[in-house]
């Protein structure tokens, strides 16, 4: 196996003892170009930070700069976090990264047989393995069996095919760039060593390939626990919570006070912002200490992208964990700050004043670690998970996702906040971000709480009693929302000779055109009969304080709805124009086969 799991060459560092140097290049890789001391910068990069240079470069096409210098640490750890598919290699990139090597090597008009070091120093098993899949090897046994060539050649016909400089061989790869390159890279190795470029190539014909990467996966994994990537099962405790009292503490003294491993190098803003209290806490710590508590928070990054499975050389998915982390250390130092009555923070939990005690968060963190604040922290996240998860279990608000019968923005926030990390769905766009502090935290619970509402509306006895029968009668059950079914309700009770005993029935042209007319005021909007039967409804249920915020959504797309019926041309509205509404066009494979 590689050599590289035993260098000691490069040493566990935090980032504020990189030198300055160093970091320009983090920041702008092709300055290395100007420099004459550009391998030396390059074996200082930590394993992450070389594989953003590199990722940079790769887009400048100046690999050159960078790949001829780097050490076998260095490029193990180019495989590790942009070679794999989770478990499986990723053939493709894989290979295109040995292509790239090996041309960076020729450009830098490195010595002969210094390729060949490389692939002894790194995992012989991924040049073998990247260039197996879709390559054919036969041997040539007699240099003068020229009818054997032939029917080789004849066999081959459909690949790309050459004789290795040898004799040795006939290989064959498909003509398509994936192909081109391994011939590239085996031909670079036969150029470098003639006995090492047959090893390679009778390597690929004759090894066992899942054996070759189940063996560089346990290798690959252990790795990646050395850069603060653990085993999804032990990341997972990340997610066990712990109680204020743990945290305020003095610590485990059975917890080794230094992290195990390096961190990845990252801009010194990853705390967050000026007005974070995570930024302005780590700026409170002498130096030694921040230099530790930040080694820890990279560390915590890397297990918190390992607990819900992320990628670890995706960056997209680094990004989102360092937010996550940010997000829910403030949420957990805001917490700390109002049990000991020193909360300063504004309403919006963006403002936090001068007064604040950061002696005090600054004492928490020496005493017990990002690792357990974050813990703390997450505690009322899981409260909410909890919460979203009782009511998708319900029955009553999910029908193919978690969510799907809820209108926006409890649909989406249902479904952000029922992962293992719980986040807030972006407002009016997909995707989600963290929960900050106390007063997102405060805005999570009431979506869910509001969400519990509008299904208690649609189907309790006091509310709109819909039948949950009308769910499987829709001719596209994953377009309904209780919305649709809350707004038919309440035009049905305003219906003139309608009763509520009939229970809920779809919408026709007339009672549309009824409602048009009647539940509109002068200025477009819900007339306010209708919103005070919403409010007596929820009332009678127990949650009037949530009428309000159900009043926001539910009502104004009704007045939308009532305002925008267009003329089918007969003076009745063309209800396939007609949405967030439950109507006669939504059942018709269930009228049809109730008339016959």
């Amino acid at each position: 196996m590689s050599n590289a799991e035993q260098s000691s060459e490069s040493a566990p560092r935090a980032l504020a003892s990189l030198p300055e140097e160093v970091q320009l290049v983090i920041e702008d890789p092709t300055s290395l170009e100007l420099r004459d001391d550009a391998a030396q910068l390059v074996v200082e990069l930590p394993v992450q930070s070389f594989v953003t240079v590199a990722r940079k470069l790769r887009d400048e096409n100046r690999l050159d700069l960078a790949l001829p210098h780097a050490t076998a640490e260095q490029i193990v750890g180019l495989f590790d976090l942009d070679g794999w598919d989770r478990d499986r290699l990723a053939i493709p990139r894989a290979r295109e990264w040995l292509d790239r090597i090996v041309d960076a090597y020729r450009e830098s008009g490195a010595e002969r047989g210094r390729l060949v070091d490389l692939l002894h120093d790194t995992d012989a098993e991924m040049w073998i393995l990247a260039n197996a899949a879709a390559t054919a090897v036969a041997e040539i046994e007699d240099p003068d069996d020229d009818e054997y060539r032939a029917r080789v050649f004849e066999e081959m016909a459909a690949l790309h095919t050459w004789e290795s400089p040898d004799g040795f061989f006939i290989i064959g790869v498909p003509d398509t760039e994936l192909g081109h390159q391994t011939k590239r890279v085996i031909e670079a190795i036969y150029t470098d060593s003639l006995t090492e470029g047959r090893k390679l190539v009778s390597a690929i014909k004759w090894s066992l390939h899942a054996e070759l990467e189940e063996e560089l996966l346990r290798w690959r994994q252990g790795r990646l626990a050395d850069l603060g990537f653990p085993e999804w099962e032990e990341a997972m405790r990340l997610f066990a919570p712990l109680a204020r009292e743990a945290v305020l503490g003095e610590g485990d003294p059975n917890v080794e006070r230094t992290p195990p491993a390096e961190g990845p190098s990252l801009p010194p803003q990853l705390t967050g912002s000026e007005r974070d209290l995570l930024r302005r806490v780590m700026r409170h710590l002498d130096d030694d200490e921040y230099d530790l508590r930040l080694r820890e928070f990279l560390l915590l990054v890397n297990e918190l992208m390992a607990a819900q499975r992320f990628e670890p050389g995706d960056e997209a998915l680094q990004e989102r964990a360092l937010g996550q982390a940010q997000g829910t250390l403030n949420l957990a130092f805001e917490l700390l700050l109002a049990s000991a009555n020193l909360d300063a923070v504004s309403p919006r939990g963006e403002d936090v004043d001068a007064t604040v005690d950061l002696d005090f968060l600054a004492g928490r963190v020496r005493a017990v670690g990002l690792r357990q604040l974050f813990r703390f922290g997450y505690g009322p996240l899981a409260k909410l998970r909890k919460a979203a998860l009782a009511l998708h279990r319900s029955g009553q608000v999910s029908l193919d996702a978690i969510g799907s019968l809820l209108d926006r923005p409890w649909g989406p926030a249902l479904a952000t906040l029922s992962r293992w990390y719980p986040e807030l769905p972006l407002d009016g766009k997909a995707g989600s971000r963290p929960l900050r502090g106390r007063a997102d935290l405060a805005r999570a619970t009431a979506l869910i709480g509001e969400a519990g509402a509008l299904a208690a509306l649609s189907f309790a006895a006091q509310g709109c009693a819909v039948d949950p029968v009308w769910l499987n009668r829709v001719d596209v059950p994953a377009q309904i929302r209780l919305g649709d079914l809350v707004r038919t309700a309440l035009i049905h009770a305003k219906l003139p000779g309608s009763s509520t005993a009939e229970g809920l029935r779809p919408l026709a042209p007339q009672d549309l055109l009824w409602a048009h007319e009647n539940l509109l005021d002068e200025r477009g909007r819900i007339v306010a009969g209708v919103t005070e039967d919403l409010q007596a409804r929820l009332d009678a249920m127990g949650v009037g304080p949530r009428g309000p915020a159900l009043a926001e959504v539910l009502l104004p797309r009704l007045a939308a709805e009532l305002a925008g019926l267009e003329d089918r041309g007969d003076g009745l509205p063309d209800l396939t124009k007609v949405g967030g509404l439950l109507t006669i066009q939504h059942v018709g494979v269930w009228l049809k086969t109730r008339t016959g």
